[in-house]
């Protein structure tokens, strides 16, 4: 019963206990079917052309909240849109993922449910949770797991069933990816390619014109030439588009003001008093500091002289503050007053994390060590050589710091070497030169903090709204936002191509009220600007400047794209010409090319001098016979002249076990990011259509 204790006192546990967070793939929801609805009713996408209906992801959306709201969640406005997004995702790969196990009749059945949990194969997050392990023996103990999820069902019923169709999907998906991945093997055929690709070599000499020795400027492209290869290439994937909207914004921040800060520093030193009579401090923080941390933390003194001060002469129960450290004003009551050892020492780092050899850089230190013994210039060595950006601009110096905080050689040169000795020593980061300068006992103070962040009032936030909704009104479209705006003297930023699913505006964080505005046609208009957004400290006006529905881009949109591929392909063109009917010799002294070997190149390994791989280019030469010099041949870097001077011979043979073995490590590597590759491929041919900002 002790698991369930601490559930009791830690509601939060119940979000983080089973994997770290809440995933319900509310998938069994679908294994039964429901009822239809009238045409009316809307929809928020589809999946193989599958309507989802706002209701049912709504309804979702409300179990997801309703699951938090039961444990003492609050649900802010980011928290539900993280909701929302993670319903959407899950509705998604709960439609495709059933449909590719119902083909095969997969199930799971109440025997194996147990079996996961607290059977003979029990998942990690069971086996290895430290809340199910017996507090004894420190082994996982099955019977905590079954009180976990008795307790639950009991108290928690809506949380319970999204732990139950997590598990459930979880082991479902699982099982899918296990029967396909068993399907993955290399046969003879295989191998067998692989053998050729391999050991099928060729060894030619060739010239290249490389696509860049002609500047792009220098090759005139027309419209109609554009407007040709978009025609010709505009069925290619890469000119698909999904839904995306071009805004302008103003961004008015609001920030406290200078009666905010004073109010704060009002309310927070209020507080001192009820603080030093506080019985139990650690829940007076929890209630009223911001940051709600309770247990005792080491006071930070830094370079405030008062603190500094405090710090040498407290005692027990005194209060300091309040204080200021970044957007906080601190009040801090100290439980425990230690006396801790501390050096400050300097040092030079010659990094290993570059790779390069640790016996090098030992002999690298030594020299530099002798440098500065006879000339007694540290500082002017690490601004030289040392790899530390953590203390080069203070000249190596790291002050103050206990045994722990540092690496053991490093502390161990720092504390028990000579003062002023220089001492190379070999840490995980490389190769030290460290000085030890001072040591001394130190006064450390572990106090309890109560913080109160600094920010604004809603009288700020109110003066700032009304200032952006005048802007609003009065700007009324694009054109008239960008007068306003300069006469105002506020900048307009730009965002281009948002797209329909995108979670920001980008430069604005969860602005995601934002994209959905800008994609609602019903709500916005091209042209027009909007209300007044409210994201966390900035409110924003929105304009539209364009939007542009999925599907094929026009040719307006990806013209600066396609236009280095024409200047390529006519370049190409051009070289082919040039090249063409020459021979190695005579396009070497016309052009100013120069004649290069590439040996013992395969289609396994078509690297070629110079220019990097080339599979075409090495294809086509084992395609040749010797002594042969091909036409103009394109690849990735240029137009190639080949001669081929041999080519290996290869037989076939009676097994291809080695090149079976190879191909089939290669796949089992390619294997580790396996469950992702399936339902990727499965969800590119669901046609997965999300029409989430149409609706909200």
């Amino acid at each position: 019963m002790a698991t369930i204790g601490k559930i009791r006192e830690q509601s939060t546990l119940l979000l983080i206990v089973i994997g770290g967070a809440m995933v319900a793939f509310v998938f069994l929801d679908f294994l039964g079917g429901g009822g239809g609805f009238a045409q009316q009713d809307r929809y928020v996408g589809e999946v193989f052309g599958e309507e989802i209906n706002m209701i049912d992801y709504e309804k979702k959306v409300e179990a997801y909240k309703q699951s938090m709201a039961t444990v003492g969640q609050p649900v802010t406005a980011q928290a539900e849109q993280q909701i929302r997004n993670q319903v959407w995702n899950e509705l998604v790969q709960a439609r495709i993922m059933h449909g590719e196990m119902s083909k095969v009749g997969m199930r799971i059945s109440r025997d194996e449910f147990d079996d996961i949990r607290f059977g003979e194969n029990v998942r990690p997050e069971f086996a290895e949770g430290e809340n199910f392990q017996n507090p004894e023996t420190g082994a996982f103990d099955p019977q905590l797991v079954q009180n976990y999820f008795a307790f639950l069902q009991q108290q928690y019923p809506v949380f319970y069933e999204n732990q139950v169709t997590r598990i459930v999907n979880d082991r479902l998906y699982e099982k899918y990816n296990n029967m396909v991945r068993r399907g993955i093997f290399v046969n003879t055929l295989d191998a067998k390619n692989e053998y050729y690709k391999q050991e099928q070599k060729v060894r030619f000499n060739f010239v290249v014109r490389e696509f860049g020795s002609v500047p792009d400027s220098l090759i005139d492209v027309s419209e109609k030439e554009l407007k040709a290869y978009y025609n010709a290439n505009k069925s290619d994937d890469r000119f698909q588009r999904d839904a995306s909207a071009d805004l302008k914004f103003v961004v008015f921040d609001v920030k406290a003001t200078e009666d905010d800060e004073a109010e704060i520093l009002d309310d927070i030193t209020a507080l001192i008093p009820e603080f030093a009579a506080a019985r139990n401090d650690s829940l007076f923080a929890l209630k009223y500091g911001d940051s709600r941390r309770g247990s005792p933390v080491r006071l930070q003194t830094g370079d405030d002289a008062s603190l500094t001060a405090f710090a040498d002469t407290a005692e027990v129960d005194d209060i300091v503050g309040p204080f200021k450290r970044g957007d906080r004003y601190i009040i801090a009551k100290v439980k425990e007053v230690e006396n801790e050892d501390q050096a400050t020492a300097r040092h030079i780092l010659l990094s290993s994390q570059t790779g390069a050899d640790i016996q090098v850089l030992k002999n690298r230190a030594d020299s530099i060590k002798r440098v500065i013994q006879r000339k007694k210039n540290f500082e002017e060595m690490v601004d030289l050589f040392s790899d530390d950006p953590g203390s080069k601009a203070k000249g190596g110096k790291y002050e103050n710091f206990n045994r722990e905080a540092m690496v053991a050689p490093f502390s161990e040169a720092a504390f028990d070497k000579p003062i002023g000795s220089l001492n190379v020593v070999e840490t995980d980061f490389g190769i030290h030169i460290v000085e030890p300068l001072e040591r001394k006992t130190a006064r450390v103070l572990q106090v309890i903090e109560v913080d109160n962040r600094v920010r604004p009032s809603n009288r700020t936030f109110n003066m700032v709204y009304d200032e952006a909704n005048d802007f609003s009104l009065a700007a009324e479209n694009i054109s008239g936002m960008e007068t306003l705006a300069a006469e105002r003297g506020y900048t307009v930023k730009e965002a281009d191509k948002v797209k329909r699913g995108a979670v920001n505006v980008p430069g604005i964080a969860r602005s995601v009220e934002g994209v959905r505005w800008a994609h609602n046609e019903s709500k916005s208009k091209k042209g027009k600007v909007s209300e007044p957004f409210e994201f966390d400290k900035k409110i924003v006006v929105f304009g539209l400047v364009d939007r542009r529905g999925e599907g094929l881009a026009s040719f307006e949109d990806v013209r600066e794209e396609i236009l280095p591929d024409v200047i390529r392909e006519k370049k190409a063109a051009q070289f082919r010409s040039e090249l063409k009917g020459k021979s190695i010799a005579d396009a070497e002294k016309e052009f100013d090319l120069t004649k290069k070997l590439a040996a013992n190149v395969s289609e396994k390994r078509p690297n070629l001098p110079g220019m990097g791989a080339e599979p075409y280019v090495v294809g086509y030469a084992i395609s040749l016979p010797e002594g042969a010099v091909s036409e103009p041949v394109e690849g990735k870097k240029g137009v190639y002249l080949i001669e081929v001077l041999s080519k290996t011979t290869v037989e076939p043979r009676t097994e291809y076990v080695t090149y079976r073995d190879e191909l089939d490590e290669t796949r089992r590597a390619d294997l580790a990011n396996y469950d992702a590759g399936v339902y990727k491929a499965l969800k590119a041919v669901a046609n997965v259509r999300d029409d989430r900002a149409k609706v909200y």
